[in-house]
């Protein structure tokens, strides 16, 4: 019969003359009853990685398929296995498979590369665009400041030679 946590939990025990201290023995059942759990806890993971485990194991098996090695027999029958004609075989296959993954890797980092540029010359032309733009601009305020600075000052030389002009009329010509 197993020992459930349950089990060790509900013991009662009889109290015969001046046997173990209850407190004790309770905190002790206590332990044993964490350790249980804990070690089931632990059973059950360990359960649950060997299921996925093997299904891991038939998954691989499904998708590889096992090369049976031809048998050839000689002259006087003695079977010889093409083992290393097999193994030749697939290491040329990983070889192939191999060299195409690198080309695909290149051709991928050149697209990269070319789009980069690409955008690169692209922002380039739009920042020399926009520099223009903006000179020209500059120079068109600097032509209005020039122009408005000539006719302010204008302005100011048409007022001075008007007070002037009309000076007599703050002078005082009684005296």
């Amino acid at each position: 019969m197993a020992i459930t946590v349950a089990d060790i939990e509900q013991k009662e025990f009889t109290y015969k003359g001046a046997g173990y201290d209850p407190y004790d023995v309770d905190q002790y059942l206590d332990q044993i009853c964490d350790e249980m759990v804990a070690m089931q806890d632990r059973i059950d993971q360990l359960e649950a990685d060997l299921v996925k485990a093997r299904q891991d194991a038939e998954n691989a098996v499904s998708i590889v398929k096992p090369v049976q090695p031809e048998i050839v027999r000689s002259e006087e029958t003695a079977p010889v296995a093409k083992t290393s004609q097999t193994l030749e075989n697939i290491l040329l296959s990983a070889q192939k498979l191999a060299d195409g993954a690198v080309e695909d890797a290149k051709h991928k980092a050149d697209m990269i590369v070319k789009d980069a540029q690409d955008k690169a010359t692209s922002i380039i032309e739009d920042a020399k665009e926009e520099k223009a733009t903006l000179e020209k601009g500059l120079e068109t305020l600097h032509a209005s400041a020039n122009e408005f600075k000539k006719s302010f000052l204008s302005l100011v030389d048409g007022q001075k030679e008007l007070l002037n002009s009309n000076l007599s009329l703050f002078t005082d010509d009684k005296k």
